[in-house]
């Protein structure tokens, strides 16, 4: 509950970067989690947004052998996350910067399995929006799972990110409000082709 009224009171003063006035449901974060493959304990899983941690402890929970890093924006989050989980990897910061905050922690992206988004992309600012898909672009090998999802799947018919592929999407009816689950591949080539 606190972390319900502390992720409310957040939104009031930051909806554009919330997205959101509640968190995630634990529905919603195990469907979300369930759409990483199984990766070698080597390799990363980096979650951009965390917020309150409600996807962060399903990662941790389904993938312990792997390391998480979470990005977040937000100081008030990135410090409680950090004090609540210190199993993981928190870096205050900018999404736009993936590939520069995993630099700074020593992983080369090519150990990145995959990412995984709790940001309200098509809500901020496009510059931003379009910086933090570059920096996913940069991160993520050919074949690699970026995991987003949405209030509004029409919303995104525009919006998938250049070098990604749209696969077969899911809908959580146990979230407020339902949710829609974007899972993407990064294309190997042009060739590859929009599934959904």
């Amino acid at each position: 509950m606190r972390e319900t009224v502390s992720f409310f009171k957040q939104s009031l003063v930051r909806f554009r970067e919330m997205g959101s006035l509640v968190p995630s449901s634990p529905q919603l974060a195990r469907a979300m989690v369930a759409e990483v493959p199984v990766l070698p304990a080597s390799e990363v899983i980096v979650e951009l947004g965390p917020g309150t941690g409600v996807f962060t402890r399903e990662l941790v929970a389904r993938f312990p052998r792997n390391r998480v890093v979470a990005v977040e924006f937000n100081q008030r989050f990135a410090e409680r996350l950090a004090l609540r989980m210190p199993e993981i990897d928190v870096v205050e910061g900018c999404a736009s910067l993936l590939p520069e905050h995993l630099a700074g922690l020593g992983i080369p992206t090519e150990r990145v399995g995959a990412v995984v988004s709790g940001l309200p992309l098509l809500s901020l600012p496009r510059e931003l929006g379009s910086a933090i898909f570059a920096g996913i672009t940069r991160t993520l090998a050919p074949g690699r799972r970026y995991i987003q999802f949405t209030y509004s799947k029409r919303a995104w018919r525009d919006a998938t990110p250049a070098g990604f592929r749209l696969d077969k999407t899911r809908m959580v009816w146990l979230n407020f409000p339902p949710a829609e689950i974007l899972p993407f591949t990064r294309l190997r080539s042009r060739a590859e082709v929009y599934v959904a």
